[in-house]
């Protein structure tokens, strides 16, 4: 497929925490998404988008270059990516693009507030960010000569009025490439403006059929039924938030003329557990953790499609960059990049994703390391999920086609093991290739990472390693 000859802008949106299964379109019949299904009707649908590392800092870090955490260094929340590896906007502002990121960004380390340096910006030249805050209702962001600016209301719907006044700006000034990162729906689900929660004030939710009660949340603190649906309620709330947000993006692409040449895209870094399992957050296997929205539109290239092939969060940037014909260089180690050109989803119905995704939680940092969590590999085919712990331990094994809400853990069954000795020996070669399997201790010093590691847990109040038993 060749792109070459074309020159499109590209609108890349993504959400912090937003799970596949919430949103009109998929089939949720109690969250209100009318712009994100309408865009649905007309986009090419992936119903199967994996979060590869299903936690914040290290999925950004491989949407924003299409490596693995360990090659952009990102390993962990708060952890800094290497500001020297190649983004898509370093791809972008090559070809002539006029780049801008708005928004979250957490690929900064600590502390959470800090301004960002121009050479740590992964090239993006607009800039109107906050490292990492999820103070919603009272935040703000820093511009490009690191100015702070205090946001009055709703942080999502001010960050869209910068990216509208963005695309307006360069509206004749073409190609241009944003980035747009809101930071709900994660938590606090209450941070959110009443004409939202209002929707969802006399709502009683559905739980998934796989929530078990009651769910961990925090230290000394967990969630009965009527915790779990208030969480939803508001989770909901945020969703239909940035659904009219998100309408308003669309509506500015129409009405400055550029919907026609403009890539958009919506996404979200990983998804939220919210009782399924027991469990909350992210930082497991599971799919409500690690499968995401991806609507992808290109008027008049894509199709309207709707495929339940896989793709990893790692593959969109350079799924990407292929619709715009631009090509990531080797990197510095002189590797290719590791996510897959998989931009033949977004055209053609039989076109083929990858046969499985890698999943990875490298180190059990914060909500994962308060729930007394381990780090993990996996691996997520069409069919099974499997995973285990770095000490060996096989901890799941599922058949998602019988068993789409994962309550039966099949790793012990004995007319299983056949196909969980397959999918070990196919872990064991994507461990291999990717990043090695080692106890988290081992691990951060492997990469080098003791120090920022320890410096990081200092800041948080949690144990280094050598505090660690």
């Amino acid at each position: 497929m060749n792109f070459s000859d074309t020159k499109p802008n590209l609108l890349l949106v993504f959400s912090d925490q937003h799970r596949w299964c919430d949103l009109g379109y998929m089939g949720n019949k109690e969250v209100l998404t009318p712009n994100f299904d309408a865009f649905a009707d007309k986009a090419a649908v992936m119903s199967h988008c994996i979060s590869n590392t299903p936690v914040c800092v290290p999925a950004r870090g491989s949407l924003l270059t299409a490596l693995t955490p360990v090659r952009h260094k990102a390993i962990s929340n708060d952890l800094a990516i290497d500001h020297q590896v190649q983004s898509i906007a370093h791809l972008m502002n090559d070809a002539g693009y006029h780049t801008g990121y708005v928004g979250k960004w957490h690929l900064a380390g600590i502390p959470r507030d800090a301004a960002i340096a121009e050479d740590h910006r992964l090239g993006f030249c607009e800039w109107k960010v906050a490292n990492c805050t999820h103070d919603y209702m009272d935040s703000y962001y820093h511009d490009e000569q690191n100015r702070y600016h205090k946001i009055d209301g709703y942080e999502p719907e001010n960050q869209t009025d910068l990216a509208i006044q963005f695309i307006k700006d360069h509206s004749l000034v073409e190609p241009w490439g944003l980035v747009l990162s809101w930071g709900p729906p994660h938590d606090p689900y209450d941070q959110v403006p009443d004409r939202y929660k209002v929707l969802y004030q006399d709502l009683d939710p559905e739980l998934r059929g796989n929530v078990t009660i009651p769910a961990y949340y925090r230290p000394g603190r967990e969630l009965d039924e009527q915790g779990l649906k208030q969480s939803l309620r508001g989770y909901y709330a945020h969703i239909t938030a940035l659904d009219e947000q998100f309408g308003r993006l669309l509506r500015t692409l129409e009405e400055t003329n550029q919907l026609d040449n403009t890539i958009v895209v919506y996404t979200s870094d990983h998804g939220d557990m919210l009782g399924s399992q027991g469990a909350t957050n992210k930082q497991w296997p599971y799919d409500e953790s690690i499968r995401v929205p991806l609507m992808v539109y290109w008027q008049g290239h894509t199709k309207q499609l709707w495929s339940d092939e896989l793709i990893g969060l790692i593959d969109l940037p350079s799924s990407l960059m292929q619709m715009m014909g631009l090509e990531f260089d080797l990197a510095k180690d002189n590797k290719s990049i590791d996510g897959k050109k998989l931009a033949g989803l977004f055209f053609d119905p039989g076109a083929q994703g990858q046969s499985a995704c890698y999943l990875a939680d490298h180190i059990a940092c914060h909500q994962a390391y308060w729930r007394g969590g381990s780090e993990w590999r996996g691996i997520r085919n069409k069919r099974y999920t499997y995973a285990c712990m770095a000490t060996g331990d096989e901890f799941l094994l599922y058949d998602n086609e019988l068993d789409p809400l994962q309550r039966r853990n099949l790793v012990d069954d004995k007319d299983y093991q056949g196909i969980k000795n397959s999918l070990h020996q196919e872990l064991v070669s994507l461990v291999n290739q990717y990043d090695g399997f080692y106890p988290y201790k081992e691990f951060v010093m492997q990469y080098g990472l003791l120090e920022e590691w320890n410096v990081s847990q200092n800041y948080f109040g949690l144990p280094t390693i050598e505090d660690t038993p």
